[in-house]
């Protein structure tokens, strides 16, 4: 749950700095920051839903 904070609050952070950059900002950097946030939230809610199946299926089996 933490990784999928983090990588929230890192994409909120880069989307504030691109919203606020002047023209001469480092445009490329800020979008390549957001695409790691991206990747980043994918892996870590796909982590969780492992952690739920496998969850799940110890219950059936302990049932």
């Amino acid at each position: 749950m933490a990784g999928l904070v983090a990588a929230s609050q890192k994409m909120q952070a880069s989307m504030i700095k691109m919203a606020n950059a002047s023209e001469g900002g480092d445009m490329a950097a800020l979008l390549a920051d957001m695409m790691t946030s991206q990747v980043s939230f994918a892996a870590n809610a796909q982590t969780l839903k492992a952690q739920s199946d496998g969850l799940g299926q110890l219950l059936d089996v302990m049932a």
